[in-house]
């Protein structure tokens, strides 16, 4: 364990700082001299000198995949860059501004068209980081609410009457981090939604039997997109491994460790990106992260 520690601290500040907080549970001294520094060196500096004139990275907040302002922020925030990133608070702000429609959803695109429900749980866990408290969130927060299906999932599809892995994982991330945040309203609500969607998950063996290989491959950065180790992670960051149902989930990952004890990035979703954090086929230092906070969490090392 030692060794991959070492390892890890070998990689981009970023990494350093979710090592220090993840694994090491550091002073908090350190993690913050750490994580300021992930403004200005490494992946957080480059993502944030993409920014163009207008304010905008890409072409608009969704256009295009995977360079939009939409998925700059999220890769900010998974990255751990600071909550009070001017650039980011910046554009969360003017996001809600321009975007925010009157049921409390967001269409990020130039057109007359619905919320994505999948895409507003992303923007509500990116938002809840950088903007903390604010009120338009809790708008955001009453309309997911409303849109949950009755098999305790939720889609992309309104017109659905049953959830997809996609958007439920979203949602759920978006849920945890903005009760992290101060605009705690509807928390009994927001506890009866995350236990149906976390019986949907479960219900459904996490999808480890899917059809769709990319469930069972090993990939970041997550973007939308569901799959074993982004449900692993969350259910660790609830501190909730003991179900019993997360046992064939909890195989998968130990038995997709390497010789080497690392994790190999299997996989990336085909779009532009700004750059390359880590190569198909090499050690991951992102997933071997998670991989080791899931099963130390779980108290499986």
């Amino acid at each position: 364990m030692k060794e991959i520690i070492e390892w890890l601290l070998k990689g981009d500040v970023s990494i350093q700082y979710l090592t220090h907080r993840e694994l090491l549970c550091s002073d908090l001294s350190i993690q913050k001299q750490l994580q300021n520094r992930i403004q200005t060196e490494g992946f957080g500096a480059r993502y944030l000198s993409m920014k163009r004139p207008n304010g905008h990275w890409g072409v608009f907040y969704y256009q295009h995949k995977w360079t939009s302002t939409h998925y700059t922020l999220l890769d900010l925030k998974n990255l751990g860059i600071p909550e009070s990133c001017a650039s980011c608070v910046e554009m969360v702000k003017r996001m809600f501004g321009e975007c925010q429609l009157d049921d409390g959803g967001l269409n990020l695109a130039k057109s007359k068209l619905p919320s994505d429900v999948c895409v507003d749980g992303m923007i509500l866990n990116y938002s809840s980081y950088f903007c903390n408290g604010e009120s338009f969130l809790d708008k955001l927060v009453h309309y997911l609410l409303s849109q949950q299906k009755p098999d305790g999932g939720f889609s992309w599809d309104n017109k659905s009457l049953v959830g997809d892995p996609h958007t439920t994982i979203c949602v759920l991330e978006g849920f945890e981090q903005y009760l992290r945040s101060k605009g705690r309203k509807s928390l009994m609500k927001i506890d009866q939604a995350k236990q149906r969607a976390r019986e949907y998950l479960l219900g459904n063996d996490l999808f480890i039997f899917s059809s769709d290989k990319r469930y069972r491959k090993l990939t970041f950065p997550f973007r939308y997109r569901y799959d074993l180790l982004r449900a692993l992670f969350y259910f660790a960051k609830q501190n909730d491994l003991k179900e019993s149902r997360l046992i064939p989930a909890i195989n998968w990952l130990i038995e997709k460790r390497q010789n080497d004890k690392l994790w190999v990035l299997e996989n990336e979703h085909p779009g532009n990106v700004h750059f390359q954090m880590e190569e198909i086929g090499s050690p991951s230092r992102f997933i071997t992260l998670m991989a080791l906070y899931i099963l130390k969490t779980g108290n499986w090392i």
